[in-house]
C-alpha cells in the first residue's frame, strides 16, 4: 500500500485524475440531470484514468492507494460533480468485494476490465439446481448499471455450517440480465441508478460470496493474497462505506466556495453589499466551522479503519460518525441556499444541484441520520446493535 506521505508525487497524480474527472463532469451536469445517467464520454474517462483499479491488490500492476488518497479522490471528484463521485467510488470499491471471491473468478472479472455494480438488498429468491442455483428478483437503484459488464446482488440462503440464513452476493455478467430504465430522482440523477431484472438465471456455487465469511476475517478465502491490500486490513463495512462520507465532504466545500463568491458580488436592493452584512459573515463563518468538523471526524473514521485489525470493532460508531458527516454536509447547504435566496434556487445553479445531490446521498441506507446516531447510543448503553459499520 502506497501512503500519501511515501508518495507524494503519485498523491498529486491521483489528485489530477480526480479533478480531470470531476471537471468534465461538471460541464455536463445539467445534461446528465437531464438524461438520468453520465454520458458515455465520461464513464470512458474513469475507465481511462484507471481509477477502477487503483485499489486492487499490487499483483495486478496498478498503484494500491491508501485510505487519505482514495478520501482525498473521492472528494475532489465530489467537489466539481456529486454524481461522477458516486459513480467514481463504486466503480473502485466494488472491485473490492470481487477479491474476496475464488482467485479463478477475481482474476477472470478483473482482467476483463469492466465496471461492477451492486445491490445487497437481500430480496433475491434462490432455488437449488443440479450443479448450482436459479436466481430472480428485481433490484431497484444500481448505480452505474448502465455502464458496468458485471453486477452483484443480494439475497438470503441457508448453508449447512449455520443454523440461519444469512446475507449473501451473487455475481452476473449484466448482459444476461435486463436493465430497465427508471431512475428519475430528486438527487444524483447523473448515476443511472436503474432496475435490474433477474429472471430464473443460472449461477454456479462458486459465484456466491458469504458476507458472514468476510466479516468474520476480513481476509479472503484463499491461503495467497496480498497481506498489503487495504480491504485485507481493514473492518470490510466500514472501508466499503467510506466514500460516501468523502463525497458528500468534496460536496460542501464547493457549496461553501459557491456561497462566499456569490455572496461576495452580491448587492441587495438597498445597495449594501452582502458581504459587509453580518448575517452573511455569521453564515459564511459558521459554514466554515461545521466543514472543518466534518473533515475532522473523516480523519477519525480514517485513524479507526487503519487502528481497528483483525478483531472486533466498534460498527455502530462507524455508522454514526459517517451519518454525522453527511448530515453536517446536507445542513451546510441547505443553509448556503436559504441565506443565498432565490437566484440559487434557479435549476442548474450549482448550490441548487449539490443541495438536491447531498440529500440524495443522505437518503442511502448506510447514510441515515436518525438510525445511525439512535445506533451508537445504543452501542454506548451496552445493546448489540448488530451495526458491522
Amino acid at each position: 500500500m502506497v501512503t500519501l506521505g511515501e508518495n507524494k508525487v503519485l498523491y498529486e497524480e491521483i489528485m489530477q485524475k480526480a479533478k480531470r474527472i470531476g471537471e468534465a463532469a461538471e460541464l455536463e451536469a445539467i445534461e446528465a440531470d437531464h438524461n438520468s445517467t453520465i454520458s458515455p464520454r465520461i464513464a470512458d474517462l474513469i475507465r481511462q484514468e484507471e481509477i477502477h483499479r487503483l485499489i486492487l491488490p499490487k499483483e495486478f500492476g496498478h498503484p494500491q492507494l491508501d485510505w487519505h488518497t482514495f478520501v482525498d479522490m473521492v472528494s475532489t471528484v465530489g467537489y466539481h460533480n456529486l454524481s461522477a463521485s458516486w459513480l467514481t467510488f463504486f466503480f473502485s470499491a466494488h472491485n473490492a468485494w470481487v477479491c474476496y471471491y475464488p482467485k479463478h473468478i477475481r482474476d477472470e472479472v478483473i482482467n476483463q476490465g469492466g465496471f461492477v455494480a451492486d445491490v445487497f438488498a437481500p430480496i433475491g429468491q434462490v432455488e437449488p439446481t443440479e450443479g448450482g442455483y436459479i436466481v430472480s428478483g428485481k433490484y431497484n437503484f444500481v448505480s452505474g448499471i448502465n455502464y458496468s459488464d458485471w453486477v452483484g446482488v443480494g439475497a438470503m440462503m441457508k448453508f449447512e455450517d449455520n443454523d440461519k440464513p444469512e446475507r449473501v452476493g451473487i455475481l452476473f455478467k449484466v448482459s444476461d440480465l435486463e436493465v430497465v430504465k427508471t431512475w428519475d430522482s430528486l438527487g444524483l440523477r447523473g448515476s443511472g441508478s436503474n432496475t435490474l431484472i433477474i429472471d430464473n438465471v443460472f449461477v454456479k456455487p462458486d459465484a456466491i460470496l458469504r458476507f458472514s465469511k468476510i466479516i468474520e476475517k476480513s481476509q479472503p478465502p484463499y491461503e495467497e493474497f496480498d497481506q498489503d491490500y487495504l480491504y485485507y486490513n481493514t473492518p470490510f463495512y466500514p472501508g466499503f462505506y467510506v466514500g460516501f462520507a468523502a463525497m458528500a465532504i468534496g460536496g460542501a466545500e464547493r457549496v461553501v466556495s459557491e456561497f462566499e463568491k456569490h455572496t461576495a458580488g452580491r448587492v441587495r436592493f438597498s445597495g449594501v453589499n452582502e458581504k459587509e452584512s453580518p448575517t452573511s459573515q455569521r453564515v459564511l463563518s459558521e459554514l466554515k466551522l461545521d466543514l472543518i468538523s466534518a473533515k475532522g471526524l473523516m480523519a477519525e473514521y480514517i485513524n479507526m479503519m487503519e487502528t481497528d485489525k483483525d478483531g472486533a470493532y466498534e460498527g455502530a460508531k462507524y455508522k454514526a460518525i459517517r451519518a454525522k458527516i453527511i448530515d453536517t454536509c446536507i445542513q451546510i447547504s441547505v443553509k448556503a441556499l436559504l441565506t443565498l435566496g432565490g437566484h440559487a434556487l434557479l435549476k442548474g445553479h450549482p448550490v441548487e444541484m449539490f443541495t438536491r445531490d447531498l440529500m440524495a446521498i443522505g437518503t442511502h441506507i448506510t447514510s441515515l441520520y436518525e438510525d445511525g446516531i439512535l445506533g451508537y447510543g445504543r452501542h454506548l448503553f451496552g445493546v448489540d446493535t448488530k451495526i458491522q459499520g
